[in-house]
């Protein structure tokens, strides 16, 4: 008995095309989607993680020259800092090819008179429909470095 004669393979061809169908419509393809959101959430936290850093460094440039000038002590003057900081993260985190996302400076503190400490946060819309926000939060540290001559 050859293979199409077989009595319970009558009227089943192509039941296989539908399970393909089924298996790429409920796993393969979200999979997928799963994949492509995760990597963009990686490379959007390690974008982020880069932006923070120059703006704490910058932040960190921001010597109190008055102070300085009149007593030798080296601190971080915040408000001009801040301005700093805020340029740097403003011209890292543009046009970085991220679709759907929106980042922020949302904090800069000093934890000693050198040293400041910067936190970013930003939001990624996710290609899953109906998916909640992705928010990604990073920390960066930075203490200034003035040499005396």
């Amino acid at each position: 008995m050859t293979r199409n004669q077989l009595p319970f393979r009558n009227g089943e061809r192509g039941q296989t095309m539908a399970y393909f169908v089924i298996v790429m419509a409920f796993v393969v393809i979200p999979l997928a989607v799963l994949t492509v959101d995760i990597v963009r959430a990686l490379y959007l936290q390690s974008q982020l993680q880069a932006a923070a850093d120059a703006a704490c460094e910058a932040a960190a440039q921001a010597l109190d020259t008055p102070t300085f000038i009149r007593t030798g002590a080296q601190q971080i003057n915040l408000g001009l800092g801040a301005s700093y900081a805020s340029q740097a993260f403003s011209g890292s985190v543009a046009n970085r090819g991220i679709v759907g996302y929106s980042p922020s400076l949302t904090g800069l503190s000093l934890l000693s008179p050198t040293v400041v400490q910067c936190r970013a946060s930003a939001g990624l819309r996710l290609l899953i429909p109906s998916s909640p926000t992705l928010n990604v939060r990073v920390v960066a540290v930075s203490e200034m470095r003035v040499n005396r001559r």
